[in-house]
């Protein structure tokens, strides 16, 4: 089975080696987000809500570069 990293400017890159999101023929792993801005890197807002509201925007975008969307997330 065919296996793509799925990479994207719309969700912060990190220094560890990790990829943003792995497909394996059907299947789409997405790693973990944290809540950084992806354009700055740094950490947006100062309440849990601001940053599980980032780290959920950077979680779809890279579904989305992968192809998916929230709708498919088991």
């Amino acid at each position: 089975m065919t296996r793509t990293v799925i990479t994207t400017e719309n969700a912060p890159t990190l220094a560890a080696p990790l990829s943003q999101g792995i497909r394996k023929g059907p299947v789409l792993q997405v790693s973990g987000q944290l809540p950084l801005d992806p354009d700055t890197g740094q950490v947006v807002g100062i309440t849990v809500t601001e940053q599980t509201a980032q780290a959920l925007r950077n979680v779809v975008a890279v579904l989305t570069a992968g192809g998916a969307s929230l709708q498919d997330v088991a």
